[in-house]
């Protein structure tokens, strides 16, 4: 499998992935702000610390604000 193919296969999978990741995260994290949720049971404190790492990964990689492709840059200016 060349590369191009396996990139385009792998980042909508890891895309779906971390926003799964995500959801579970966002719902212990407003779960324990709200007062609903113990963070010593079921792991519940590693979604809260996991939440700003996942937030991290998706603004970097994923994100519009953090694309380095060429379709997300803006054109160069032609007066310039």
């Amino acid at each position: 499998m060349n590369k191009t193919l396996r990139d385009a296969l792998l980042r909508p999978l890891m895309l779906v992935v971390l926003l799964g990741l995500l959801v579970v995260s966002l719902k212990v994290v407003s779960g324990w702000w709200k007062g609903e949720l113990n963070l010593k049971d079921d792991g519940n404190w590693l979604w809260l610390a996991l939440f700003p790492l996942l937030l991290v990964v998706w603004w970097k990689y994923f994100s519009v604000f953090g694309c380095k492709e060429a379709a997300c840059l803006q054109p160069k200016d032609e007066e310039r």
